[in-house]
């Protein structure tokens, strides 16, 4: 075998061992250096976490690490059941450690002049005139009823109309008019926060142009859909 692969053979050999004699020397000298100091557990972000992600849903995308005292950060987290039911006000990458400045309340994430919808419904909006929309007076934060209507064919000059479903505590979360309108008569646009199915009611509804909004309290309460009772008014020609 020439002289010249010989060499390089045990220099690769060679690089090798040293490679690995200097790895074990570099886990020998942090085993060494831990070994003095007091170690802590954190929570470590093991894959990458979504801005708006609740603390609750964290689970398999963290773990607990035992860290130096020296390494941890002061705001450092190492109990999920620290951070309560707040959100990622940012998203979390690997290698991060959780910290609780990066978590807030979900309704501070809402932007300015609106309310976050709660986990769980969805949000839908209906454009409404002065009249259904309780006059104007209808905010972000408010509990509304909202009344579903409907026209029956006439017969003989009598119309029928009905309130066919109600639903009751329900949460405005948004409510916009065209940019610097001073016209009385221009539409509101009403976004409300629903179950999806009590949602695909109401949009139903909106269809028929048949949605009234009512206003009721503002404290929470038990959202969601009435018990259906039908009430019908008769008008005739002369009414």
């Amino acid at each position: 075998m020439p002289r010249r692969i010989i060499a390089a053979v045990a220099a690769l050999v060679l690089a090798v061992v040293g490679a690995v004699v200097l790895i074990g020397y570099v886990r020998g000298a942090d085993d060494r250096a831990q070994a003095g100091e007091q170690l802590v557990d954190v929570l470590v972000v093991d894959s990458e976490v979504a801005a708006g992600t609740s603390a609750g849903d964290l689970g398999s995308s963290v773990s607990v690490e035992r860290v130096p005292t020296r390494l941890v950060a002061e705001d450092a987290v190492s109990d999920l059941s620290e951070l309560g039911d707040q959100v990622a006000t940012a998203a979390l990458l690997p290698g991060d450690q959780v910290l609780a400045g990066r978590f807030a309340d979900r309704t501070s994430l809402a932007p300015a002049g609106t309310v976050l919808a709660p986990e769980g419904l969805v949000e839908i909006s209906v454009t409404l005139d002065a009249q259904r929309a309780v006059g104007g007076a209808v905010k972000p934060g408010d509990k509304v009823g909202i009344q579903l209507t409907n026209q029956e064919s006439a017969e003989g000059g009598v119309t029928a109309y009905s309130v066919f479903q109600v639903f009751r505590d329900v949460l405005v979360t948004r409510v916009v008019r065209p940019e610097g309108s001073a016209d009385p008569a221009a539409p509101y646009v009403v976004t409300v926060a629903l179950s999806p199915q009590d949602a695909s009611v109401v949009v139903l509804g909106t269809e028929s142009e048949s949605v009234w909004l009512s206003l009721e309290k503002a404290s929470p309460g038990d959202a969601g859909q009435s018990p259906v009772t039908t009430t019908t008014v008769t008008l005739g020609d002369d009414q």
